[in-house]
């Protein structure tokens, strides 16, 4: 979204692991050493264990240990390890590709035939290794079948190795009196911690160069900012940067500044803006106290005099107040401004729907979207959008100029400054266009393309477009409305053909 806005090739702070995003800390780095020195002894290591705080890089590490492993081990990846020791065996086979037939539901006759499989790899020369994330989750019985696992040997090593991978409560587990047997077998041990301040910095850097971005993409204060809420928890930290560079590209500012990530601490994290109202509205007790504290503490030997009250007159008394030229924002409620939306549209004005999202096709008769960009987007797409404003109010903006958009408000279409209204809007909204009946129920099917010719013939005004030349159009169109120009009619690209085609209500006439 804000990609091309900022010059990133892609966005930098996803959540899904990718490896050209990996940057290894020296804990990472640590980490990862043990696991290897875990699976390269021989296979001596019985179990190795690995825990750390949700989102420090667990899963990362795991995969990059996979890449790392010597060509001659096989491993088994169990990701879901809520089992009982039967489905648990069920999954070695399955990421072993391991036949089952004949013995599936069968403990024993299961547990022999691994036992057959992996004499004959480690006769190869083969390695064989089971990792389980999530190993906190391990019922008892099953964690018991583990252990009976790791019994499978010959005269010099153990023909099976397991690592387990866990956050912290992995290892209370493995303390727990009934599972002595088995934590005597973890032979290694690592808790992966967050990342420092310094490596803080040198992680969201690492990102944004990989991205293409400028280095100063998020100044020193901002990155400060970021590490004092996420304190160095790598996913944490993508989620905040992800959302500060939107609360930024929303504001049309080329650079993340403090103020953008306090912004975006109050979206991710609502209960910690009640917090921060609590703590003001006790410091704001405070001056009040110390004044009724001095006015009502005795003082020795002091002589009041009386003093004479004059009294003011009303026209003597000036009151200074705040004026910030914004006017107050008397707006409808949420149910109001979607029926005042669809009768712009020429949609029943009897639908009823009060939340902030988008209501159900089948309600209202017309495709919609929730997006995040900002007003010289919305000036593109010149049609008329739902604000969510801060308080989760929403706003239908009817017409805008170069400095005002005009409101529906509970007094009327009124004028307001754009300034203004961005101090209570951090670029949410609400964008409908009429759906056509084929892609209803048939978004990725023939019917879209039939449906795209149609749209291109209308935009262009020429009958002579043909199917073969549609993917061409599509990406030419994708660019020109600044879309990703990939050539597959998804629902942007659909929401752009149906607003450059239908006579709908314009922002600008």
């Amino acid at each position: 979204m804000y990609l091309e806005f900022f010059d990133l090739q892609q966005t930098p702070f996803s959540i899904t692991p990718d490896p050209e995003f990996v940057y290894l800390s020296q804990k990472h780095e640590e980490s990862l050493a043990h696991l290897i020195y875990g699976v390269t002894r021989g296979g001596g290591a019985g179990f190795v264990q690995l825990t750390g705080e949700v989102g420090t890089g667990k899963t990362t590490i795991s995969r990059l240990f996979l890449q790392k492993l010597p060509a001659d081990t096989q491993a088994a990846l169990i990701l879901n390890p809520n089992v009982t020791p039967i489905e648990l065996l069920e999954n070695i086979f399955k990421e072993f590709k391991l036949s089952t037939r004949g013995i599936k539901g069968k403990l024993n006759a299961m547990v022999e035939k691994l036992n057959e499989h992996l004499l004959q790899w480690w006769s190869e020369g083969k390695n064989t290794l089971v990792i389980i994330d999530e190993a906190q989750n391990i019922p008892r019985d099953t964690l018991e079948q583990l252990r009976l696992l790791t019994n499978l040997e010959t005269d010099q090593q153990k023909l099976l190795q397991i690592i387990l991978i866990g956050q912290p409560e992995l290892k209370e587990l493995m303390q727990r009196k009934d599972l002595r047997q088995l934590a005597q077998r973890i032979t290694s041990r690592f808790h992966l911690q967050p990342l420092s301040k310094a490596e803080t910095e040198q992680y969201i850097q690492h990102r944004i160069a990989v991205s293409g971005g400028a280095i100063d993409l998020i100044g020193m204060d901002s990155i400060n900012q970021i590490f004092q809420q996420t304190e160095g928890v790598p996913r944490l930290i993508n989620v905040l940067c992800d959302r500060a560079l939107l609360v930024a590209f929303a504001a049309e500012s080329k650079s993340v500044k403090q103020k953008h990530v306090k912004q975006a601490i109050l979206e991710i994290y609502p209960d910690q803006k009640k917090k921060q109202q609590l703590n003001f509205g006790i410091l704001s007790l405070i001056p009040l106290l110390l004044i009724l504290l001095w006015w009502f503490w005795p003082i020795k030997n002091e002589v009041k005099t009386p003093v004479k009250q004059t009294q003011l007159k009303p026209e003597t008394i000036t009151v200074e107040k705040e004026t910030n030229h914004i006017k107050p924002l008397n707006l409808p409620n949420a149910a109001i401004s979607w029926q005042q939306y669809l009768t712009l549209w020429g949609e029943s004005s009897s639908v009823i729907w009060n939340k902030s999202q988008c209501p159900d096709i089948s309600l209202i008769g017309m495709a919609c979207l929730r997006k995040q960009g900002n007003i010289n987007q919305i000036k593109k797409q010149n049609v008329p959008v739902l604000l969510l404003l801060d308080n989760d109010q929403l706003v239908l903006v009817k017409k805008l100029t170069e400095e005002t958009l005009i409101l529906a408000t509970t007094d009327g279409d009124l004028s307001f400054p754009i300034e203004s209204i961005n101090q209570r809007w951090f670029g949410h909204y609400f964008i409908l266009w009429p759906m056509a009946v084929e892609l209803i129920d048939d978004t990725i099917g023939k019917n879209v393309k039939s449906w795209a010719l149609n749209m291109a013939q209308v935009i262009d005004n020429d009958p002579n477009i043909q199917l073969t030349d549609l993917s061409d159009w599509i990406t030419a169109f994708q660019k020109a409305n600044g879309l990703l120009a990939d050539g597959i009619v998804g629902k942007e690209t659909q929401m752009a053909l149906s607003l450059n085609a239908y006579h709908g209500p314009k922002l600008i006439d």
